[in-house]
This record gives structure tokens, sequence and C-alpha cells, in this order.
């Protein structure tokens, strides 16, 4: 891995200058000379490393995650290869250094600067994001710096650990984040945390989302359902990314790629969610209590920026539309990082998988659905054209009920419902493609060419040409499951 230093007092300096939730300096005469850079408040660099983070998770990590889980179509230049899985090490170099060298490289100055003051609160904070990156890293790329990551002085060239042991640590920084936000000791970061202001009750949820999802990714459901239990229970308690209406500043990720960077590179022609979402579509996913038109508008339109189905990315100020018809990328539009709906989706599949408690499950499925029945997550302007969530009950799972076509048992048809649920609704997110390697493809995503959809990332060049400690992949090992996914759903 290579030396940090540089990356982190440059980006001291943009926390310094800049945070993502105003959009304005907020330290006039700061000392911008990169020959001479100054130091900065925690908050600040807290806040720099919580608008990186925006970026990895919303950026071309997710994209390349949505190609390879069929949300997603490659369409020009680069985006064509990568969709049709040719792919090299140096396609990571960004998305690796991103994660490692700011992302995680901040969050430990964060962590350090807070503990000199033993400000808990922020401790906390910093840990939770973290887990949340490092768990990131394991889930994509396997084995993965994680003990000797962030410290280039003493390990200037990282242990990679294995994927296991990476689960293992996250799991003891989430359970340490939670211990210090209750401690109810420090400041914290106040308006500077543009996740959740600094409320400490908000990370504790999120922190138990976080372990009830890496728990899932470990296959522990008993301990996924505790979690989940204490996870976020409402959507007004959803870890956001905000965004707003300044190109280079602050627009949705995904709408800054689509409509002004990469015009062109992708649509959503051949995926999957589309699919699944058209009441016109042979694998519609709708029924009699399940009225999809809505949010599939809300997901897409046609012929935005490519001829085919596009991501919805209309935005008022700039497409001259309705604000009502915003767009699930459009540039002002949240982008949903650890959720509410997600929390509950964890709960359903993993009352079915650890317990195979049918009734759990689907009251879990249920209170996702009362939620989505709300419209909260769909613009206005679409919600008449078809939006409709009633709450299931269990002989809707028969053999000829109207969630399963006849060849289920009642538990293979809930657990049908739960997945294809959860594939949509976490459109546009890492996690999505984490759901389908880990299930084995349960819902027969179809791959773009051959019989297996990739099973991970290829290690970034830079990583590779600096660490010798890098494992040694080839490009076949894109299909190479990782070693948490080599087990049996």
């Amino acid at each position: 891995m290579k030396k940090i230093q540089l990356s982190l007092y440059l980006f001291v300096l943009a926390a310094a200058i800049f945070t993502v939730s105003s959009c304005k300096k907020i330290a006039e005469g700061v000392n911008i000379d990169p020959n001479n850079p100054t130091d900065a408040p925690y908050p600040l660099v807290l806040n720099g490393a919580q608008v990186s983070s925006i970026l990895v998770y919303e950026g071309n990590l997710a994209r390349t995650a949505g190609m390879f889980a069929q949300s997603f179509t490659g369409v020009d230049r680069q985006y064509v290869s990568v969709y049709n899985y040719n792919t090299s090490a140096g396609d990571y170099n960004d998305v690796w250094d991103n994660l490692y060298s700011i992302v995680i490289a901040q969050a430990l100055i964060v962590k350090q600067k807070a503990q000199e003051v033993n400000d808990r609160t922020t401790i906390g904070i910093s840990e939770v994001m973290l887990a949340q990156a490092f768990g990131t890293a394991a889930d994509l790329w396997g084995d993965v710096p994680f003990s000797e990551a962030g410290d280039p002085d003493r390990f200037p060239t990282p242990k990679f650990d294995p994927q296991l042991d990476v689960y293992a640590g996250v799991q003891k920084l989430l359970d340490s984040a939670i211990i210090n936000l209750s401690a109810n000791v420090g400041a914290g970061p106040g308006s500077k945390d543009i996740f959740y202001n600094g409320s400490k009750s908000k990370w504790i949820a999120a922190a138990n989302t976080l372990k009830a999802r890496f728990y899932l990714h470990t296959k522990e459901y008993n301990k996924a359902i505790l979690a989940a239990q204490s996870g976020i229970s409402s959507a007004a308690n959803n870890m956001m990314a905000p965004h707003g209406s300044s190109y280079g500043i602050d627009f949705n990720v995904y709408y800054s790629f689509l409509t002004y960077d990469r015009p062109g590179y992708m649509n959503s022609e051949d995926a999957m969610v589309p699919k699944y979402l058209d009441p016109d579509s042979d694998i519609y996913k709708g029924n009699a209590k399940t009225d999809e038109t809505a949010r599939f508008e809300y997901f897409f339109q046609p012929e935005l920026n490519t001829g085919g189905l596009d991501p919805n990315v209309l935005v008022d100020f700039d497409w001259g539309n309705d604000p009502d018809e915003n767009g699930v990328f459009g540039a002002t539009t949240s982008f949903p990082l650890v959720t509410y709906e997600e929390n509950q989706l964890i709960l359903a599949e993993s009352y079915i998988k650890g317990e195979h408690d049918l009734p759990s499950a689907l009251a879990a499925l249920n209170a996702h659905r009362d939620y989505m029945n709300t419209g909260d997550r769909i613009s206005p302007a679409y919600q008449a054209d078809g939006l409709l969530y009633d709450p299931y009950v269990l002989t809707d799972f028969d053999a000829g009920g109207i969630a399963n076509p006849g060849t289920l048992t009642p538990e293979e048809a809930l657990l049908t419902e739960i997945l294809k649920e959860k594939y949509v609704t976490m459109f546009g997110q890492i996690e999505q493609f984490n759901d389908v390697r880990r299930t084995k493809n349960f819902l027969n995503i179809p791959p773009v060419r051959g019989t297996v959809l990739p099973q991970r990332l290829l290690y970034a060049q830079d990583e590779i040409n600096t660490n010798p400690n890098t494992p040694v992949l080839t490009a076949a090992d894109l299909f190479t499951p990782t070693p948490a996914n080599t087990t049996p759903y």
C-alpha cells in the first residue's frame, strides 16, 4: 500500500476549505499552500472523510458492482468492456486508493485526534466509518489489509488479512463504537457530521444495522437478527448522503457521472432491475397486492442520456421538469448508505435462513412494505401511476398463492420474494452485488456472458506494484468466490 501522508495532507486541506452540507468556505485565512500544509480540527477531518466516503460508496465502485449485478448496462467506451467482464487490475487503482488512502486513513486520523481529548462520541463515529470501509473492502476483494492498514511508517507494505478475520475485526470495531457512543462523553463533531449531525442514538442504530449486514455476509443469521433488532428502526434515521445543485461540489454522484461527466457510457437497457419493476415485463414482480409502476418510473426513464432505458436523472433545475418528477439519481436526490429498508430485509431473510421462522420473516417484510406504501422514497408525480404494497399473509406463499407460481414450498416462495425485494431496493448500492454473490445467485440473475456472474474485484495494479504482500490473481479470478462466499447458501 502506498504511503498516505501526502494524500492525507491534501485532504485535510480540502476538509478545512469545504463542507459537503453547505458547500461554502468555512475558514477564512486558511493556509492553502500545498508546499506548507496546515493541520485542521478533527471535526473538519471527519467531515472530509465523510465526503470522500460518499465518492466511494456512490461512485465507480457502486457503478461497477451494479453492472456486475445487472442493474446497469455498459454501452460506451471502457464501460462496455467492464460490463462484459473484460477488466484488469488497473481498473481498480482509483477506487482502492480512495477507500484506503483517504476514507480509512482519514477516519484513523479522526480517531487518534479524538482519543487525545477523550471525545468518545467522535471516536465511536470514526469506528463506525472504519468498520463500514473495511467491511466493504472485505466484501469486494476478500483478503485485504486490516490489522496493518493506515500506518505506513510501521507497515509500508501491510499484510493482507484473511477475509473472515477482517469481518471479525469489523464486528469488534462496531462493538467498540457502540460502547463509545453510549458513554455520552465528548462534544462530538456536531454539524460537521453530515450524516447525523452528531446524534449518538442514530449512529448507534446505524452501527447495529452494519453489524447485521456483515453477520449476514458471514451467514451468522441469528447474530444478524439480534443486531438488526437494535438497528435503524425508522426511515427518518437512515444514513443518507446529502446532495445539492452545484456541479463538482455536491451533485448526486450518479447524476454527475451519467449527465455531466460521462453521458452515454451506461444505462439500464438490458438490466434485470427494470425487468422486475416493469408491469409489461415477463418477469414483473408485481401482483394483486403489489404495483411497481411508480417505482419503475422513479428509477427509469427512456432516452434521457442514451437511446435506451436510462436511470432516472431528472432534476428540475437542469431538465425543466416539475420538482415532483425528480428521479432516483437527480442531482439533489440523497443517496442511501445504511437504511431502515435494508435493516428490515436483513431481518426478513435471517428469520428464514436462521430459524425457518416464516411468521417473523413475513412481519419484517410487511414492515418494509408498509414503509414503501407511504411513497416516501418515490417522488410524488409518479405515485399516482401505480404504487401499492399491501401486506402479505402466509397463504399468499402457498402453492397457487399470488406470490408462488406453484412449484415452490412456502418457505422458498417467501425467501424469493424477500430477495427480489431487496435486489430492487438496493438499486445502485454496492450491497446488491454482495447479496447476489453470497446467495449463490439464488434469483438466477443471468450473466452477460458465460455461466457465472463476477464474484469479486481484482486487486489494484498500484497495490500490486508497491506491496509484495498483495495476493496474486489472474483475470480468471474475477469469477473465483471470496472465502465467505464459498460456503453453501
